[in-house]
């Protein structure tokens, strides 16, 4: 209670001494004010991002107070909020002869070095300010090391400062994200896991863990866990909006769309409507096939965000799943052009323009995609599936040829090449390829007899298909 009051005094404070120093200057007078009040000026209006009103304070208190170092350091920090590092530096490092135990000094110097990317002399500066700061501080100057260890790719030493970090602040939120971070990173969830279970045996009430122990089992693919877990930082704090999308995120992986609509309603009480949540909505009604409300969530996103390119698709999957081709296009085509080079927008637009028999502006997707993603397995199966079903399997075998030497396991253009090799008369070279196959890959032959189901009626083939069977 005493420290509020002693906020809202100090902000209040803080408010007066600003309308003084302001009416000081709309007047054109010169007023007094001591060295601890300009400072509080400064800061102020450097916290704001009012840099040219910081300096004109400067410029003011130096007229009445030349020979403070305080002031001198300010406006090494003015220069560097202007962008002018270089004058900065060395003014700073005259500034530590006169003072070197001053933390704030090692502190700007720091921050002067990790804007320049220069991120190992950003962490020998935050190291030197470290050893000087008070306990309170610590743990803040823990997580900027780790920041820069996480600029240099060093992911490791960022976790052991950012555990040591904890050890000062053990409700740190940053160091907690940033552990969170930093685990991912290195593709080690099992620790995150195992890290974020005992620091809840040691901090049972801690929302931010609960939250990420949710993320890292997500993460892990243990979605049950991880909606537990949800439930938990739910529990402890019911407004807690993160918790709510995140388990609406796992339910939906979970095919559970029911409840994970729920959810997202539970969150739009206490957090703002976006997008991403009214797309999220969309898609849960178009697995429920309530296409009506599917189709009304998609547009509250492109109501919210014009641009939301997700909604497109969303869009364009009901048009699809409704047989509406055309209106699949459209939506798809305003997919791509948001987002041209989203090889999955593509590939759906490209298979919508199958639908509408326009094979030959397929083929021009198709042909995009492969000259940007070589390796686009889909891409080439598509491609050639197209021509298949134009029966143009010479044209299709070229490019067979051509997708060969980029698909390193393409045991599906191999099965596409025994069917233009068989249409094309080879049917003996079709028939050994067909063998070799089925013996190596069998579980992979449904796909292409789905797509070509007559091929089944040649006894030949048919006969193959069930000797060969595992």
């Amino acid at each position: 209670m005493f420290e509020e009051e002693n906020h809202m005094n100090r902000e209040s404070g803080i408010d007066d001494l600003i309308k003084r120093y302001e009416r000081m200057v709309e007047s054109g007078e010169n007023r007094y004010f001591d060295i601890e009040e300009f400072e509080m000026l400064i800061e102020n209006y450097l916290g704001d991002g009012g840099v040219e009103k910081a300096q004109n304070v400067l410029h003011y208190a130096s007229s009445l107070f030349p020979e403070s170092l305080n002031l001198q350091l300010r406006e090494a920090q003015i220069m560097a909020g202007l962008g002018s590092h270089m004058k900065a530096i060395p003014r700073l490092k005259t500034l530590l002869a006169f003072e070197p135990n001053n933390e704030e000094i090692y502190l700007t110097l720091a921050s002067i070095y990790s804007n320049l990317f220069d991120h190992s002399k950003a962490i020998k500066y935050f190291k030197q300010a470290l050893k000087l700061s008070d306990k309170e501080l610590k743990s803040e100057i823990r997580i900027d090391i780790a920041l820069e260890y996480e600029n240099l790719g060093e992911w490791k030493t960022a976790i052991q400062i950012l555990e040591k970090a904890l050890d000062y602040d053990v409700s740190n939120e940053s160091a907690l994200f940033e552990l969170a971070f930093c685990y991912d990173k290195i593709n080690d969830i099992k620790s995150a896991v195992n890290f974020f279970e005992k620091y809840l045996d040691e901090n049972p009430y801690s929302v931010i863990g609960w939250y990420n122990l949710g993320n890292s089992f997500h993460r892990f693919g243990s979605l049950k866990k991880a909606v537990d877990a949800y439930d938990f930082a739910i529990a402890i704090d019911p407004k807690y909006a993160r918790a709510y999308t995140q388990k609406a995120e796992a339910l939906i992986t979970l095919e559970n769309y029911a409840e994970a609509l729920e959810t997202y309603r539970d969150s739009l009480q206490m957090d703002k409507a976006t997008p991403h949540t009214y797309c999220c909505m969309g898609e849960c009604y178009e697995r429920l096939e309530d296409y009506i409300e599917a189709e009304n969530f998609y547009k509250k996103s492109l109501d919210i965000d014009s641009d939301f390119t997700d909604a497109y698709v969303g869009l364009g999957v009901l048009a699809d799943l409704q047989s509406e081709a055309t209106m699949a296009v459209r939506f798809f085509e305003q997919a791509v052009l948001l987002e041209p080079n989203h090889t999955d927008f593509r590939l759906l637009l490209a298979a919508a323009l199958i639908k509408l028999a326009k094979p030959q502006d397929a083929e021009e997707q198709y042909a995009t995609i492969i000259n940007k993603e070589p390796n686009n397995s889909e891409a080439w199966e598509g491609r050639v599936d197209n021509l298949q079903r134009l029966n143009a399997h010479e044209t299709a075998l070229e490019i067979l040829k051509e997708g060969l030497d980029f698909i390193p396991e393409p045991t599906h253009l191999r099965y596409q090449e025994f069917v233009s090799v068989f249409a094309t008369g080879e049917e003996a070279r079709a028939l050994d390829l067909l063998d070799n196959l089925l013996l190596n890959h069998y579980d992979s032959a449904s796909r292409i007899f789905n797509s070509f189901p007559d091929l089944l009626n040649d006894n030949r083939i048919a006969d193959r298909y069930n000797r060969l069977k595992p």
